[in-house]
């Protein structure tokens, strides 16, 4: 991971006279990774599970960084390298950050939720830069390190910036809220994800609404009604509401029409979108609704969202001598898995319809029963074979398997893919979806990039 600072001698006079320095060779950018460092960086290495990245300051040098920020001592370094010592590295990239977010001033919206986030915010991004100048979160750097960097990314020319804030255990959405002291925020949805450490979907609840806590009292919290969690959530700022169920500020309809569907707003603007599914619909409404309170014209929204390539791995739809595949394989959890198959279902298909499911990992004590109603949920609907892999997706496979559903579970992901590649034919839809960890996107490569 790095960053490429817009403003960089201003950065290095905050280094400067924020630890005491003398004269400091110019920062350009900041890495955490010293495989990525480049010249004129800064490191800053992370203690992880897995490795120091101390350990690897003197290759970050060698690769042209000019300064290291370190927790502890490490090797002599060779001149012309600084040395800055702190007592913690992520709480001072915070920290920083922090600074910086306060020298500029661009409005900010925050967006977190259990779902379609990253979707969300490069939906919010590509609309709001038809008038504004904007920055934008870079993929999912939602993290206590990653976000920070994006705020270090702002500069003059930036007037909104558009942050995701992610988390997997308390206290963390409050603390990036500190950091982006954001003027609107959106949570997309609540379910039980990375539940593991909070414990349940209460402790989601709990975490997630620390953001519309954080808003000021002149803020927007843009809230998705059709949510009850969120619709119930307290906050100091204005409510300005959206959902397809029930009377809001924002209204959405979606209409079914291949290939990609309609979502309609209000009793005028028809907007086709670049893919199936309601989840995607819910996405994009949610968006309209922060575009509205930047006045955004209709227009402009409708030629941002139409002209949108959503992010690889969350729903994107690709082709193949075909075969239609739905890429879904970024993340899981049991609703963004739901979503998914009901997305499976409402595609054209002249073949069959074929479920590749591995593992929602982090869902703690609710694992065995989600990946059980994943598979009731297939059986249920339809779905003609599912594939499994993962141990937690066993269940899985034996709840479509007891509910007459054709099903196989794999141990080896090179196993599935073969069975895959021999079954597929001309007209089926197959859908892949799974946990960051489980890599399921291999599969499509193994099978379909041959």
């Amino acid at each position: 991971m790095r960053i490429e600072l817009a403003e960089s001698k201003r950065f290095t006079r905050l280094l400067q006279d924020r630890y005491g320095l003398g004269s400091i060779p110019e920062i350009r950018g900041i890495t955490i990774d010293s495989r990525k460092a480049r010249a004129g960086d800064l490191f800053v290495p992370i203690v992880g599970s897995r490795a120091d990245g101390h350990d690897f300051a003197s290759e970050a040098m060698e690769a042209g960084a000019v300064a290291v920020m370190v927790e502890r001592d490490i090797s002599p370094l060779a001149p012309p390298a600084v040395v800055i010592k702190v007592a913690d590295n992520i709480r001072e990239l915070g920290a920083l950050a922090q600074v910086w977010r306060q020298m500029y001033q661009p409005r900010v919206v925050a967006i977190t939720g259990s779902n379609g986030k990253t979707t969300t915010k490069n939906l919010v991004v590509g609309i709001l830069a038809m008038k504004y100048k904007v920055l934008g979160t870079e993929g999912s750097y939602n993290s206590t390190i990653s976000l920070p960097l994006t705020l270090l990314r702002i500069g003059q020319k930036n007037e909104i910036a558009v942050l995701e804030l992610g988390s997997n255990r308390p206290g963390e959405i409050a603390y990036l809220a500190r950091l982006a002291q954001p003027e609107v925020g959106l949570i997309t949805n609540v379910s039980e994800a990375h539940v593991v450490n909070l414990k349940n979907k209460e402790g989601v609840i709990r975490e997630k609404a620390a953001l519309f806590k954080a808003l000021p009292p002149d803020g927007t919290a843009v809230v998705n009604v059709d949510d009850p969690a969120i619709a119930r959530m307290e906050t100091p700022a204005w409510r300005y509401t959206y959902g397809f169920d029930r009377p809001a500020d924002v209204t959405g309809r979606y209409e079914e029409a291949a290939p990609g569907g309609v979502l309609v707003v209000g009793t005028e603007l028809r907007i086709r979108l670049p893919q199936a599914g309601a989840h995607l619909a819910a996405n994009a409404l949610a968006a309209v609704a922060i575009a509205e309170r930047f006045e955004v014209t209709p227009e402009e929204i409708k030629e941002a969202i139409e002209g949108f390539t959503p992010p690889p791995g969350r729903g994107e739809i690709l082709h193949f001598n075909g075969v239609t595949v739905i890429d879904d394989s970024y993340n899981a959890n049991l609703a963004s898995t739901l979503a998914g198959l009901e997305t499976l279902l409402h595609l054209p298909s002249e073949g069959r319809r074929i479920a590749v499911i591995g593992d929602m990992l982090e869902l703690g004590r609710f694992s065995e029963e989600h990946h059980r109603l994943v598979g009731e949920f297939a059986a249920a609907r339809g779905i003609d074979l599912m594939l499994c892999y993962g141990p937690e997706t066993r269940g899985t496979y034996c709840t479509a398997l007891s509910a007459g559903m054709e099903a196989h579970h794999y141990g080896d992901k090179s196993e599935l893919s073969y069975t895959l590649a021999q079954t597929v034919a001309a007209g089926d839809v197959v859908y892949v979806k799974g946990s960051r960890g489980m890599a399921m996107e291999t599969v499509i490569k193994e099978v379909f990039n041959r």
